[in-house]
């Protein structure tokens, strides 16, 4: 199983350097897990990034699983409503409000 480790800026500063290392990541088979644990900022850019990136995974017959992802990618993705595309819990009401 093929493993890519993300940055801690995943902001739309770095996009095209991540979106890159993605799709490299993506050639071959079999499954790619992404390791979200070192990724301190999140964008919109960088949410789209990841969505794009499991999309195109798809088209290619492979799976694209997020392990592990730091609370910052977790809130971002759940924030723009892309929880459940990842598999993560969607938040708690007590924990959105705040």
């Amino acid at each position: 199983m093929k493993s890519l480790k993300l940055p801690p800026d995943l902001r739309i500063q770095s996009a095209t350097t991540v979106r890159d290392r993605l799709l490299r990541a993506l050639e071959g088979s079999g499954p790619l897990r992404l390791q979200g644990g070192a990724v301190e900022r999140v964008d919109t850019a960088g949410v789209q990034l990841l969505v794009a990136a499991k999309a195109e995974a798809g088209r290619r017959g492979r799976e694209l699983q997020l392990v592990a992802p730091s609370t910052a990618l977790a809130e971002g993705l759940a924030g723009l409503g892309f929880a459940s595309l990842f598999s993560l819990p969607e938040p708690r009401a007590d924990r959105a409000a705040k």
